[in-house]
């Protein structure tokens, strides 16, 4: 969110700042001034206990502040929303909040090589012109990672920028795309072998408003691309999924695969029949003492009456970084990303990146001169130590765009 950075960051360290001055002064007059108390007692749970050495006096009472102050800042994210706020000229101001939280489903689980970390993510938002998103997404790794179940709800009334088909659409016809819609995803995975899941998926959209802004131009092709959009798209399919990082919110070690072929079709209750490919293969390694080197190749593929809003995407908060979603769209995408994460200072860390890719109508049609070009640089702010998950500020260039980008987690 552009401009916001600073201001975000600020308030969280402030945030936690006085909530660990208003703990330790009802201690102190209750029970002693000891936040580590209050992190460990049944009230507060322990999934952010953070053991904070006895102050001495000398030089190690900066590192016992420093401490005290991670410990608040972990506790207030642990219990409350994030708030941000952004301007952009599509959307007027716009105020949003956001949580994340990661645990184990069973009392008394530790994380290791047998149990990886649930989550929760929310978010919501709305603008001064009327618009609004809600989405909610769990990642719940079930009975010692025997099973995994993702569910993913999205409401939204919101605009995109369109910039038109294909891998060489200029920035000068950037339009406003407005779309309302609601979409419910899930899929149910099994462990077959070691570290293999398989197991069926479903998705279905609802898309009741897919128009131009009133004030946006048309431009040749526009008759044809927004011929029909609006309508349910329902899709059943099969997932292949392979999961031996070590950490799947913030890996350091292993690998990671993600294969799935869906259906979508008018005789599962849907308006459209295409075929949707991806593939997602990432590799993480540590070669250096706390130095991990992260790369990513993904593909997708979607043939058929494939509605506008729907074609593969290229770019966002995950991939492209330095490009709009959306800035080029077609029926094929392929794209791939370097990421070098190290540590700077107590809870901040960093990472440099670059990625390219580009899209086409069919895999024939891709060429290694048409590829679109990404890099920038982040700040990591660590929000839970238990289960190493990171708040990620991203500044990231393309040839004719650049973004800031808050997110919760790694990008991949």
């Amino acid at each position: 969110m552009l401009n916001s950075a600073s201001v975000f960051l600020l308030f969280l360290l402030f945030n936690a700042y006085e909530a660990e001055q208003k703990v330790n002064k009802y201690l102190k007059k209750n029970r002693g001034n000891s936040l580590e108390y209050l992190l460990q007692s049944k009230s507060y749970g322990d999934s952010t206990c953070i053991k904070v050495p006895e102050d001495d006096g000398d030089s190690t009472g900066t590192v016992h502040k420093l401490d005290k102050i991670k410990a608040g800042l972990e506790w207030y994210m642990k219990y409350f929303p994030v708030p941000y706020v952004s301007y952009g000229k599509e959307t007027n101001w716009l105020f949003g909040v956001s949580k994340f939280n990661a645990f184990t489903l069973n009392k008394g689980d530790k994380l290791d090589a047998f149990t990886q970390p649930s989550s929760v993510n929310l978010f919501g938002y709305l603008t001064l012109n009327d618009q609004y998103k809600i989405a909610l997404e769990s990642n719940l790794m079930l009975n010692k990672n025997k099973a995994l179940w993702n569910t993913f709800l999205l409401y939204t009334d919101y605009p995109m920028e369109y910039f038109g088909v294909g891998n060489e659409t200029n920035l000068e016809d950037q339009r406003t795309l407005i779309t309302s819609d609601w979409q419910f995803s899930t899929f149910y995975l099994f462990r077959t072998w070691k570290d293999w899941y398989l197991g069926l998926m479903y998705d279905f959209y609802n898309y009741y408003n897919v128009e131009l802004g009133m004030d946006t131009p048309p431009l040749p092709g526009d008759s044809i691309n927004f011929v029909h959009n609006i309508g349910k798209q329902s899709g059943l399919g099969l997932k292949l999924l392979m999961e031996g990082r070590d950490n799947r919110l913030n890996a350091k070690s292993g690998i990671y695969v993600d294969a799935s072929f869906q259906l979508f079709r008018k005789g599962l209750g849907g308006e459209y029949d295409y075929e949707y490919l991806k593939t997602d293969i990432r590799y993480y390694t540590t070669p250096f003492k706390k130095i991990t080197i992260a790369a990513q190749l993904r593909t997708e593929s979607k043939h058929g009456d494939v509605p506008i809003q729907s074609l593969a995407l290229l770019g966002g908060d995950y991939s492209m970084r330095g490009t709009y979603r959306g800035r080029y769209r077609d029926h094929v995408l392929l794209d791939s990303q370097l990421e070098f994460r190290f540590p700077i200072y107590w809870v901040f860390g960093g990472v440099v990146f670059n990625s390219i890719g580009q899209v086409a109508p069919s895999y024939r049609d891709l060429s290694f001169g048409s590829f679109h070009y990404n890099y920038g640089f982040g700040l990591r702010l660590q929000i839970d130590s238990k289960n190493d998950i990171n708040l990620r500020f991203d500044y990231a260039i393309s040839s004719d765009q650049s973004f800031f980008l808050i997110n919760f987690g790694e990008a991949f």
